[in-house]
């Protein structure tokens, strides 16, 4: 059996939602179901989502794009483990 540390799952630096079919969506599949929070620049949340499954891909909560920009995650694993990071939305 060989187990792989956290830097098995590495997580991506930028999306770029533009229908070109690479790099569409915050990819965590690696990690199984998420909770995961996405903070524009000035703190606030603007896209939240339990048992995250790939589906955000530069959307608000309220299914508006937002615009490119640097946004920043806060992702908890069902195990507990927490992660924080930024991502950078480019269209």
């Amino acid at each position: 059996m060989q187990v792989f540390g956290k830097d098995f799952c590495k997580i991506q630096k930028g999306i770029s939602p533009n229908g070109d079919g690479l790099n569409e969506y915050f990819d965590l599949v690696s990690f199984g179901g998420v909770d995961l929070k996405i903070f524009n620049r000035y703190g606030s949340v603007v896209y939240e989502k339990s048992n995250y499954k790939n589906e955000w891909n530069g959307q608000s909560k309220t299914g508006k794009q937002l615009p490119s920009g640097t946004y920043f995650y806060q992702i908890q694993t069902n195990i507990g483990e927490q992660f924080t990071g930024y991502i950078q939305l480019t269209y």
